[in-house]
């Protein structure tokens, strides 16, 4: 009998070893993450913690707004990127990887293109840190666009619309410096990134409520096209941001790309 015993013993603490108290894992299973810059919905394959939330190792497949699908491979923390990764853009052909914070590269990280490397170094919530933040005022360039910012404010409400904390209202003047005509706030370009990484897209629907509630259909708009060598003046980009965010400690950059990227320090 003992020995029946003893060898249940060491035979159940056997299971605990080799895979019950291990880590568990899932594959191609169907969730939403809650990323810093929002939800996203696809499947997932690797480890999880108890609750079923990615922690470890894991790959996790999405779509961007446009449907092209995009993947995220590496370390994961409690359904966050957080470590060693990568992220890769089949239809781009477009890879980044490096260290991971706040789900974005941060620190030392890699871009490619074409299997091209187009930027190694520093990185700053995603984007290649080669120069310091401008200033307001001060022009800066990036994907064929000249801009700077002329003002900043904030606001409870755009038009009948209240805000989920607080907008920000960032004014640009903008210059198309491409061949085509473009929209210099069209796909998401800008974004906002405050002093803990978090980073925040234009709120659409919240700059329609303004624009509709002052009736300035005359006034620049940041998804009307811009004429190729023509600058547009005074266009406004609305941010939903937490009440408490302190404005001075933001900064205005555009949202994704390669290469040299210098973000502008808000100051209100």
């Amino acid at each position: 009998m003992r020995k029946i015993l003893g060898f249940l013993v060491v035979f159940t603490v056997s299971l605990m070893i080799l895979g019950y108290g291990g880590p568990q894992k899932v594959s191609d299973k169907e969730m939403t993450l809650s990323l810093s810059y929002g939800d996203r919905s696809g499947t997932y394959t690797g480890e999880v913690n108890e609750q079923g939330v990615p922690n470890g190792k894991g790959k996790f497949t999405t779509k961007n707004s446009q449907g092209e699908p995009w993947f995220y491979e590496g370390d994961f923390k409690n359904g966050h990127f957080e470590g060693t990764g990568r992220t890769l853009w089949p239809n781009d052909q477009q890879e980044e990887s490096g260290n991971y914070s706040n789900d974005r590269l941060n620190g030392q990280g890699k871009t490619t293109r074409n299997n091209t490397v187009v930027y190694e170094g520093n990185f700053e919530n995603g984007k290649p840190m080669v120069t310091p933040a401008a200033d307001m005022n001060t022009e800066v360039s990036y994907a064929d666009w000249t801009y700077k910012v002329t003002g900043v404010s904030s606001q409870n409400t755009a038009g009948n619309k209240q805000a989920g904390g607080k907008y920000v209202i960032v004014i640009i003047d903008a210059t198309n410096n491409a061949n085509t005509a473009r929209q210099p706030g069209g796909g998401d370009f800008f974004v906002l990134v405050d002093d803990k990484g978090r980073t925040y897209p234009i709120d659409d629907d919240a700059a329609l409520k303004l624009r509709f509630s002052k009736l300035a259909s005359d006034e620049p708009w940041y998804l009307t096209k811009v004429n190729p060598g023509l600058t547009v003046q005074g266009v406004k980009l609305i941010f939903d941001v937490p009440a408490d965010s302190d404005i001075n400690g933001m900064k205005l950059l555009p949202n994704k790309g390669f290469g040299k990227a210098t973000p502008i320090q808000l100051q209100q």
